[in-house]
């Protein structure tokens, strides 16, 4: 497995926000977390990548997410700076068709030769120091993974993202991992993690709540 040696190994972090939140019963992003939103803190775990950049991709509850923080309504027309990292918001407006919808109205606003990470707004991102290992390795896509089973985020290379672009939003492959599935093995890297984080899914009360607990251990026994 290779490892990049140019600025190709930052890439840009897609925070896809733009789901109903139905089991939570809350915009996930907005969820209080140790006294600001979620979508904050997941923005302020990427500062300490090199020139960081984060697309937000909303769609149901976009006006919530605009009220509460309303510099994001700024951010939808030029990046704005939140703690040092570059951030824009995009607004999937056709979020009934899905996750995939929300991660291609983002990718048709970067208009650089870059990769990005994918992650989930309900998926914690990796610790930092195995978040740069994972952004450092070269492949057309880098998945991370805990015990056998793979996790978010995905990093995804220029040469592969951008025919995402072409794929038919109402097809029944307009899904990434459907779409990772007909690359090659060759094409598909595998770095293996110590974080369970990648493979956790805050999409109820009770996953949130315990995730909070478990990190707030953590984070006490590190003092």
């Amino acid at each position: 497995m290779k490892v990049l040696c140019n600025n190709d190994k930052n890439p840009i972090l897609i925070l896809l926000a733009g789901g109903r939140s139905d089991r939570m019963g809350f915009p996930k992003g907005l969820l209080n977390f140790n006294g600001q939103h979620w979508l904050l803190e997941q923005i302020s775990r990427y500062k300490d990548i090199m020139d960081p950049k984060v697309y937000i991709g909303l769609g149901f509850d976009y006006q919530l997410y605009l009220k509460h923080i309303p510099w994001l309504e700024e951010a939808l027309k030029s990046s704005f700076m939140f703690e040092g990292v570059e951030v824009k918001t995009v607004l999937n407006k056709q979020p009934k068709l899905g996750a995939f919808s929300t991660l291609q109205a983002v990718l048709y606003e970067i208009n650089v030769n870059r990769s990005v990470l994918v992650q989930p707004i309900d998926v914690p991102l990796l610790n930092m120091i195995e978040l740069k290992k994972l952004c450092a390795l070269e492949n057309e896509i880098v998945l991370p993974s805990y015990n056998t089973k793979n996790g978010h985020p995905v990093r995804l290379s220029t040469n592969f993202w951008k025919p995402l672009l072409e794929v038919d939003c109402h097809d029944e492959e307009a899904r990434l991992d459907v779409q990772i599935k007909k690359r090659s093995e060759q094409d598909i890297s595998y770095f293996e993690v110590s974080d369970n984080v990648i493979i956790e899914n805050l999409n109820n009360e009770t996953a949130w709540v315990n995730y909070k607990t478990k990190k707030s251990s953590v984070d006490q026994r590190s003092l």
